[in-house]
Order: C-alpha cells, then sequence, then structure tokens
C-alpha cells in the first residue's frame, strides 16, 4: 500500500513539476564545472522549507541524479568533468565527441546515467525497511557509536588527510554544543542570543560551507583572470544518437557497473568520484578489446556513467537507516530531513512511512524524466557552460544569503552564512573537509546525547560500549573504517594519476 500511494503521490502535478525543476536544475549544477550535486541541494534547500516534504524531498532527489549525469555533459562535449564523479567519463566522452560523435556520447551517458540511478533505486526500496527496523534494537551506546562511526567515515574517506577530516569533525562537533544541554536543559555557548537558543541554525551553516566558498572561489578566479566564457561549437548537430541495438550490446557494462556503484555507495564515504574509476576499469579488464578503451568508444562512457550515478541512491541506504551518509551530498540531504522533521531510522519507515516510500520512489521516477531530459536537450544544457563569471558567481551569492535568509527570516541568519562561509573558504583552502564539519554539527547532539544517557545507564562504567555484542561490533566497524579510508587513499591515489597521465598523453 505505501508504493501505491507514494507513486500517486508522485503523479500529481505539483510533485511532478517540483521532479523535472530539480532533476533540471541538477543538470545544469553539474555541467558548470566545480558546482555538483552538494551545492546544487544546498541552494535549493531553503527554498524547499515552507514545502510539504511530498514535494520538497522528490525535488531533492532530482537534483541529486541530475547533477551527477550533468557532469557527464561537459566531460564529454569539453574533455573538463563538470564534477569529480564524472572524471573517468573524459577518457571515452571526449574522444567521441573529437570524432565528431558528440550525440552517441551524450546519450550513452544519460542512458547509463539513469540506468545505474533506477538500479540503486530498486536496491534502496528493498534493502532500506529492513535494515531500518534492525535499528530498534538500538540503545544510548549504540546511538552514541553510530555516530562516532559515521563521523570517522566521512572524515577517513573524504579528504586526502585523516587528520584534517578528523578535525573538521571535531570542529562540527563543537558547533552542535550550541544551544539548549540535552540533558538537563541548561543554555550553552548561546552569549545570551536568542537566535541560537535551538542550536546553531541548519541552512545557513549548509550554505556558509557548501555554497558561500564556491561563490569566494568563482570571483577570485573573476579579479584574477577576468571574465572567463567557454567556447562551445556544435553546429554540425554531434552526429547520430546511441542505438537501441549497442544499447543491448553493453548491457553487462550496464549491469556491472550498476551493481558496483551501487555497493560503493552503500560504503558510506567510498563516493561517486571512486565509483566512476571503478566501474571504469572493471569494464576494461572484462572486455575482449582492452586496447580501445580510451580512443572514444560508447563503452567507456557508459561504465563510468552507471557506476557513478549507482552511488546516489546506494549512499542514501547508510542515511536513511542509521543516519550514517554515504557522502557528502547524502550529509547535506540528512540536513533536508532533519529541517522537515524527519530523523532517519525505523520512524521513518512506520511514523513517516508516506513520505519516506515517496522519497525512495522519486528516486526511481527522477532518472526516467532525467533520460527523457537528457536524450533531448543534452547539448543545449551543455552551454550552461558558457554563462559568463560575472554573471554566475554574484547570482550564487545572492541565491545563498537570501536563501539564508528565507527559512527563519532573521538577519543574524545572513551574517552566520558569511562568517561560517569565509572561515570555510580557508578551511577548505587548507584541505579540511566541509562534510566532516557538517557531519559532525549534525550528529554531535546524537552522540552527545547517546554517550551520557549511557553513562547515566551504565553509572558511569565506559565498559557498557564493550559489553553489548552490537557496540562491541560498531567499535570494531570503528576502528575497521579508518583504517580502510588509509587503504583506500593509497590506492586510489596512484589509479587516478595513472588514468591522468594517460590523459594528458591524448
Amino acid at each position: 500500500m505505501e508504493l501505491f500511494g507514494a507513486v500517486l503521490n508522485l503523479l500529481k502535478p505539483l510533485t511532478f513539476l517540483a521532479m523535472s525543476v530539480g532533476v533540471g536544475w541538477g543538470i545544469i549544477c553539474g555541467a558548470l564545472p566545480g558546482l555538483g550535486a552538494t551545492i546544487g541541494i544546498a541552494l535549493l534547500i531553503p527554498f524547499t522549507f515552507g514545502m510539504s516534504p511530498l514535494v520538497a524531498l522528490p525535488m531533492l532527489a532530482g537534483v541529486y541524479a541530475g547533477a551527477i549525469y550533468g557532469g557527464g555533459i561537459t566531460a564529454v562535449l569539453l574533455g573538463v568533468p563538470g564534477t569529480s564523479a564524472d572524471a573517468a567519463t573524459v577518457y571515452d566522452g571526449y574522444p567521441l565527441a573529437q570524432k565528431g560523435l558528440a550525440n552517441k556520447g551524450l546519450t550513452t551517458s544519460v542512458s547509463a546515467s539513469a540506468f545505474g540511478g533506477m538500479f540503486s533505486a530498486l536496491i534502496l526500496l528493498f534493502l532500506a525497511p529492513p535494515l531500518a527496523k534492525a535499528s530498534l534494537a538500538f540503545g544510548p551506546p549504540e546511538y552514541f557509536l553510530v555516530a562516532i562511526f559515521g563521523l570517522t567515515i566521512i572524515a577517513a574517506l573524504s579528504t586526502s588527510s585523516i587528520i584534517k577530516g578528523i578535525m573538521a569533525g571535531f570542529l562540527g562537533l563543537l558547533l552542535g554544543t550550541i544551544g539548549i544541554d540535552p540533558i538537563v536543559g541548561d543554555m550553552r555557548f548561546t552569549f545570551g542570543a536568542v537566535y541560537l537558543y535551538d542550536g546553531f541554525p541548519l541552512v545557513p551553516l549548509i550554505l556558509g560551507l557548501f555554497a558561500f566558498p564556491r561563490c569566494m572561489v568563482l570571483i577570485e578566479d573573476l579579479v584574477r583572470k577576468g571574465s572567463s566564457q567557454i567556447s562551445l561549437n556544435l553546429d554540425d548537430g554531434g552526429g547520430p544518437k546511441l542505438t537501441w541495438r549497442e544499447t543491448w550490446q553493453m548491457k553487462r557494462t550496464y549491469f556491472r557497473s550498476a551493481f558496483l556503484g551501487t555497493l560503493i555507495g552503500i560504503l558510506p564515504g567510498a563516493g561517486a568520484n571512486i565509483a566512476c574509476f571503478v566501474g571504469y576499469a572493471s569494464a576494461k579488464r572484462a572486455s575482449k578489446k582492452p586496447e580501445l578503451f580510451g580512443t572514444g568508444i560508447p563503452e567507456g562512457v557508459a561504465a563510468s556513467e552507471a557506476a557513478n550515478n549507482g552511488t546516489c541512491n546506494g549512499s542514501l541506504v547508510p542515511l536513511l537507516t542509521l543516519s550514517i551518509p554515504g557522502s557528502p551530498t547524502a550529509a547535506v540531504i540528512l540536513g533536508a530531513l532533519m529541517i522537515h522533521g524527519l530523523v532517519p531510522g525505523a520512524d521513518l519507515f512506520t511514523k513517516h512511512a508516506e513520505v519516506t516510500y515517496t522519497f525512495i520512489v522519486s528516486a526511481f521516477f527522477c532518472n526516467i524524466i532525467m533520460l527523457v531530459m537528457g536524450w533531448y536537450g543534452s547539448k543545449w544544457f551543455g552551454k550552461i557552460v558558457q554563462v559568463p563569471t560575472y554573471i554566475l558567481a554574484p547570482a550564487m551569492l545572492l541565491v545563498s544569503l537570501v536563501g539564508a535568509f528565507t527559512v527563519r527570516q532573521y538577519t543574524f541568519d545572513i551574517g552566520v552564512t558569511i562568517g561560517i562561509g569565509t572561515a570555510a573558504y580557508f578551511l577548505s583552502r587548507a584541505g579540511f573537509p566541509m562534510a566532516s564539519i557538517l557531519l559532525g554539527a549534525i550528529l554531535g547532539p546524537m552522540a552527545e546525547a547517546g554517550f551520557r544517557r549511557a553513562m547515566l545507564i551504565g553509572q558511569n562504567d565506559l565498559t557498557i560500549f564493550l559489553t553489548r555484542p552490537l557496540s562491541l561490533a560498531l567499535v570494531i566497524l570503528t576502528l575497521a573504517s579508518v583504517f580502510a579510508g588509509w587503504r583506500m587513499q593509497k590506492k586510489s591515489k596512484p589509479m587516478k594519476d595513472a588514468l591522468s597521465g594517460k590523459k594528458e598523453t591524448q
């Protein structure tokens, strides 16, 4: 019944329009190099605050799907991936465009992206509910360790330095202590400001961490280099599109990459930037003619794009069940869920089942919308990259500040966005991951409440975290995640360097 009700919700004109707008906005953000899904969702969250979750969350699902695909448009047309998730798409996508087969590269990209997204949406639909039921066995010790587990995973896997990632997470934890004490009810670190009684405002924090620093980078580039505009010529029509026969011939690549991408997405912190390389490398190893990869073949584009879009909904599996985002973008979606009063866990699939299943099913339908938009309009979306920086930078800055003000209508929140954004600009340049700060601010209160309640139950005995089976398992997973992050960094860097070197020689 929940699935039937979810489909009916998505067929309502307003919800369908919201999904379409989300997909279109996501494609634009993905096609603009340097923006991507995280910033696209962050900019849109303030405008969904007054919407019903049945409309707002499908719109955000559309942004996520569209942005990961949108980065492949510029990867094919310009040899410049719009997002890091499309880096491997360049190796065969751009040579296809150079051969006069840009349309074949673009349609391969959108078909593989849609397939990967729909595949992972089905996995999310069938895997998330049973995992959510398992979370009912969690008590205060487990909730504390789950929060720590999420923080260490993102800190370990989203930056080149584990130490910087952990330091960023602790900074977020400090921000999470602002407001009312969860146990005794005292005010902490508000300095008498009534605006902080409910805790640090989440929407200004998201915009400050992700959108505002990007605006500053664009303005910095504008000052240094002047107005920039990329020349793009598609007057020749871009050649033929992908045929159904070619699609059927690549069916194994579609399934293999979609499966790998979904699996990598479920592993918190790995992300689409790793999935695209894994999918590409796996397709090359399985091919009977691996020497053709990198020369401009549709299979290379499909391998990368099916994998990176597969991570989108895969990353929502740990998010919706355990509050552990599988990627920085999922961390921003966690913030959106909290803003709409939705706490991940078993309650999402019981008390809020209608909203949750609508969100999950929308992830499937958004990829169908994306397929239609991309199939018939990819080359037009590609022209988005021609927007001059002197227009893009102030427009993004205005949207960020207006969005910060809109939610609570306090000028204080504009100051928060500017202050946090300025600090985030320097921290990101120094290599500190913004996702870890956001996760610290979101998961910090959960970790604190869980720890202090566990101490009350265990009478201040720390062994309570080691004597319960679930707690002990989470401790082991937390330690393993830090080690796995260190190992993954060591292995992924040579692979990316080798592929980057190959690109330079083309």
